[in-house]
């Protein structure tokens, strides 16, 4: 009899009772496993008779229960991890500040050489009894650092050498580490160490709070810093500090938060956050939607809706068209691999000379396609464009969608919640039409990473594409047709309770913060411009949201890559360039909440005094697209 495998055999039942009748008996071995077919006797052991074959040890089962009980915290103990987190947190905050000497990044290795160039002889290393710097660039020590002490620092003629992580410099290099940033002619290196790069690893037994929380920190200086004023590139995250409570609540309590039956609180909180978005863009209340994980979820879900209603078979998806703009986000065109769809035809439609969707070569492409056969399904129009900050024109785009019978999504993940502004609401006019909706409450609602948002305006349509069918397992759970399950308007199940990151700061701050916060940023993307307008030699485009492109207008692409050079390699700065309808811009978004108007009047400091250092002629006028 194969007595490892317990559960396969015959006399389940029968044991399974004698361990509820605490049938106990006397055994003479220790058993290494909890299930034996000794049956020599005098042991003081208590063993409880399975069979007359199997018996059952329960020391080693206590030895488990011990071990097992470990995962369950003491409110001493989780007050005391809550306390040494919350150090660190404070410790990584206090750096999200333009005077704080390590900037915004230690650089990334895919922007080396290009965003943040380090200059031969531009930076010293100095060692003290705390810290070894690196002149902009600065490794310190600290709760994030590398110390000195029983790691001496020592110096001589050309290097300086904390052990056992080095910091070291030489004739063209600046070394930190293992994980090594170098300076030399043309570059910023960043290498790999096990000290710095690998996280601690995972061990048969545990370590304490305090190594972990060490080991954890290090992150702070191998990241971007997405919450640092001076972070001007890509759409840069956020996070509020009830955001990080949401967090912790939700993982806490740990609901399952799709179904109704398992906690309807959580349901009717994630349903209030998608209703009251969905009165924000004029949707009616017989809209629905979800949580998810960002924008690129978002926007697959309601393309799955979609499919599923204009594309009712798959035989027809190699001749279905998609219809996207030439600044469209790449993740829309992403999610047909995805939805099974990778045959489909993509047409890119030109944009005009304010960055919108041409709606008449819309037209032409439509029109075009129909006279071949090919079944135009979807066109997404974008309120926020990523590389810009345009806005396509919905109302057009939704007559044409309506008079070919397409899908119309718009993409509102960057731009979405400028709707709160009264300054911008015209410019979402006519998004009210369209079928679905994308839009990112981790950026616009400063949620942290992970929080996307889909609105489908018939919600039938979503829950018909999504309806799970429960395995027999769940064949006792009380369910009521009219509960509209979140696990019924997604693919996801078993996903994380996200509602509460999005709802404790509007609840604890009000709408009426996020909005301000929202509409500073309009503001000080005008004050960019004009401040840049009247600057020699720059050519800037006026912004619409929060996004402005500028660049020396008539010198090669080369000379604007020196110029973000210029602008970045102290790294109090992080800004990127772009290249529309063929011109290579330096853009600027501002969107970080923490970036204030003393910010950007540095940063305009910065343009003036990086484009005296150019050299460039003199000129008397400036260029403003």
């Amino acid at each position: 009899m194969d007595v490892t495998n317990f559960s396969s055999q015959p006399h389940w039942r029968h044991c399974y009772r004698n361990i509820c009748t605490d049938n106990f008996v006397e055994r003479k071995h220790s058993f290494p496993s909890p299930f034996t077919t000794s049956f020599k006797t005098h042991s003081r052991t208590k063993k409880i008779t399975m069979s007359s074959e199997v018996v059952f040890n329960l020391e080693y089962l206590t030895r488990l229960e011990e071990s097992a009980r470990t995962l369950e915290s003491t409110p001493q103990q989780r007050s005391e991890m809550m306390f040494k987190a919350q150090r660190e947190v404070d410790a990584y905050l206090e750096q999200l500040s333009l005077d704080h000497p390590t900037g915004w990044v230690i650089p990334p290795k895919e922007t080396q050489g290009q965003d943040k160039l380090v200059q031969p002889g531009q930076y010293q290393v100095q060692s003290g009894p705390n810290q070894v710097q690196s002149g902009p660039d600065r490794v310190q020590s600290g709760p994030y650092q590398a110390q000195s002490g029983p790691d001496q620092v020592q110096s001589g003629p050309d290097w300086v050498q904390s052990a056992p992580d080095q910091a070291q410099s030489g004739p063209d290099r600046v070394q930190s580490g293992p994980d090594q940033v170098q300076s030399g002619p043309d570059q910023v290196q960043s290498g790999r160490g096990p000290h710095e790069t690998e996280p601690l690893p995972i061990q048969e037994n545990g370590v304490s709070i305090d190594e972990v929380l060490r080991d954890f920190s290090r992150i702070g200086n191998e990241m971007e810093r997405e919450g640092h004023p001076g972070h001007m590139a890509y759409v840069p995250g956020n996070s509020t500090a009830p955001a990080a409570i949401g967090d912790f609540l939700a993982a806490s309590f740990n609901p399952y938060s799709l179904n109704v039956a398992s906690c309807r609180r959580a349901v009717k909180m994630q349903q209030m956050i998608v209703q009251w978005v969905g009165r924000l863009f004029g949707y009616p209340s017989a809209c629905a939607g979800n949580l998810t994980s960002g924008g690129t979820v978002a926007t697959m879900v309601a393309m799955t809706t979609a499919r599923d209603h204009k594309v009712p078979r798959s035989k027809d998806y190699s001749r279905s068209v998609l219809y996207l703009s030439e600044l469209t986000h790449d993740g829309v065109a992403k999610c047909l691999s995805t939805l099974g769809m990778r045959e489909a035809v993509v047409r890119k439609v030109p944009v005009d000379d304010k960055y919108r969707m041409d709606v008449n070569i819309l037209r032409k492409f439509i029109e075009n396609d129909v006279q071949n056969n090919l079944l135009p399904f979807l066109v997404v129009a974008t309120t926020g464009t990523t590389d810009v900050g345009s806005v396509d024109p919905v109302p057009a785009i939704r007559a044409v969608a309506t008079q070919y019978n397409m899908w119309l999504h718009v993409d509102a993940c960057y731009g979405g919640f400028f709707v709160l502004c009264n300054s911008a609401k015209h410019l979402f006019e006519g998004v009210e039409t369209a079928d679905s909706i994308a839009v990112d409450p981790h950026k616009g609602l400063y949620a942290p990473f992970g929080t996307g948002l889909v609105l489908v305006r018939n919600g039938t349509l979503l829950r018909n594409s999504n309806t799970r069918q429960h395995g027999n397992y769940m064949q006792d759970q009380l369910t009521n047709p009219e509960d509209w399950n979140p696990e019924d308007l997604t693919f996801e199940q078993s996903a994380h309770f996200r509602a509460p990151r999005v709802l404790l700061p509007l609840q604890l701050y009000g709408v009426a913060t996020f909005r301000d916060a929202l509409q500073e940023k309009l503001e000080l993307a005008k004050y960019l411009y004009l401040r840049l307008k009247g600057q020699a030699h720059i050519q800037v485009v006026e912004p619409v949201l929060s996004t402005v492109l500028f660049r020396i207008p008539g010198v090669s692409d080369n000379t604007n890559r020196a110029l973000l050079r210029e602008i970045t390699t102290d790294g109090r700065f992080f800004i990127t360039t772009t290249t529309v309808k063929g011109v290579l811009y330096l853009r600027v978004i501002i969107f970080c909440y923490r970036t204030h108007r003393q910010d950007v009047d540095v940063f305009i400091n910065k343009v003036k005094d990086a484009v005296v250092k150019m050299e460039l002629p003199e000129v008397e006028f400036c260029h403003a697209g």
